[in-house]
């Protein structure tokens, strides 16, 4: 895993026990093959204020790219996973785990 994913998937680790983390996109620069940007889905516990949430990680993200976040309650990411063509199906397919729960 990248430093940049992994300084990222620390960060949230901080603020937040996730169930688990997706990333399901990277953006490279043509000419070094630099990251710049990336995309992760986290999935929280049910209950969770994914708004708030989302915010705080945000603003814990120390990583010097680009980050876009994706947060889903576990309830609303199974129910979307059944969902072929929802965006949380799309994620699933195309995305790799890079965290996840051991409870």
């Amino acid at each position: 895993m990248n430093d940049l994913i992994a300084q990222a998937v620390r960060d949230i680790l901080t603020v937040c026990h996730p169930q688990k983390i997706l990333l399901y996109n990277e953006k490279r620069t043509l000419s070094t093959g630099k990251l710049k940007a990336l995309s992760l889905c986290i999935i929280v516990p049910n209950g969770t204020n994914c708004r708030q949430l989302r915010t705080n990680l945000y603003l814990a993200i120390s990583v010097d790219i680009s980050v876009s976040l994706n947060v889903y309650p576990a309830d609303e990411w199974q129910t979307l996973l059944s969902e072929h063509s929802s965006y949380a199906a799309w994620i699933a397919r195309k995305g790799q785990v890079v965290y996840e729960s051991e409870t």
